[in-house]
């Protein structure tokens, strides 16, 4: 069986990519491991009508030694089940720098690894490189790095993207592409590159949290309590059933989301936050608690 990794930073499009990614395996039998940082998963139920096998892993990195177990455990069913392709999505919060080290084990040589994919927020890109530790890394192990949102992003910014993923891995094939569209031909240029090791230590740093709201919320009080929280945030998701509606909330950066879904969670009206290091998540959160303190809780991990 065959292994594809995809990667890239939070809010780069690595769930809808997936879903357009496995139409170039028509035929074959997939399953698909979805790893999510918070301990609430969203990305799974998003990609529920994919016709997949499907396992999540929450609540950290499964290249980390704190989540490790738990992706080895997934990698044993895949060799039991027996598809053709397994497809990782690792957490925008991943050091992927280990996944050769870990399919190299003799346990796991009946996958062979092809090689991975990384998405990437194009204007989002100069920002994060300097505040996400794992961002550069995720970009080392890439053989394909996808520059998204292109019709975002200006033409100084296309240039500034491609220069830093070029001064960080030069043997990578860069394409460009807006709203995750995938060519078949960029398969080809899918392959193993290097990279060994293994990080034991989760970065400390990060900020995560949990807020609950109450069923009682407006859509509209929801929406204005985003704009307080998003901009001191790397990404704020996760599904709320609000004034007879279901919604789904992906924020990324200080672009507020909320969609209505078909989709029904496990979790509703939980949403996970992530923040890097000297962003004032905390400071803006107590503050929007105290805007709507009927209506938001927050809950710290």
């Amino acid at each position: 069986m065959e292994l594809y990794l995809i990667t890239g930073f939070l809010g780069a499009g690595k769930t809808t990519f997936l879903r357009e990614f496995v139409r170039q395996f028509a035929g074959k039998r997939l399953r698909l491991i979805i790893n999510e940082f918070g301990k609430t998963g969203v990305d799974g139920t998003l990609l529920q009508d994919v016709n997949a096998a499907l396992a999540e892993i929450t609540n950290g990195s499964i290249f980390c030694a704190c989540r490790l177990d738990k992706f080895e455990e997934e990698l044993h069913r895949c060799i039991a089940d027996g598809p053709d392709i397994v497809l990782v999505e690792a957490s925008g919060l991943a050091d992927p720098t280990s996944v050769q080290t870990i399919l190299g084990r003799p346990e796991f040589s009946a996958i062979q690894y092809r090689g991975s994919v990384c998405l990437v927020d194009t204007p989002r890109l100069e920002r994060v490189l300097h505040t996400a530790r794992v961002c550069p890394k995720q970009l080392m192990v890439s053989s394909l790095v996808l520059l998204n949102k292109t019709d975002l992003a200006t033409g100084e910014q296309l240039l500034a993207a491609e220069a830093a993923v070029r001064e960080r891995n030069p043997e990578a094939v860069i394409r460009q592409t807006s709203f995750e569209r995938f060519h078949p031909d960029w398969l080809g240029d899918i392959h193993p590159l290097g990279g060994t090791a293994l990080t034991e230590q989760p970065d400390i740093r990060l900020q995560k949290q949990l807020i609950l709201l109450d069923p009682s919320m407006t859509v509209s009080q929801l929406e204005s309590a985003l704009r307080l929280i998003a901009e001191d945030s790397w990404r704020i998701k996760g599904f709320a059933r609000l004034e007879g509606r279901r919604l789904l909330v992906d924020c990324v950066g200080p672009a507020v989301r909320v969609f209505d879904t078909e989709l029904e969670a496990e979790q509703e009206n939980e949403l996970v936050l992530l923040a890097g290091p000297g962003m004032p998540l905390r400071k803006t959160v107590k503050q929007a608690v105290q805007w709507y303190p009927w209506l938001i809780r927050e809950v710290w991990e």
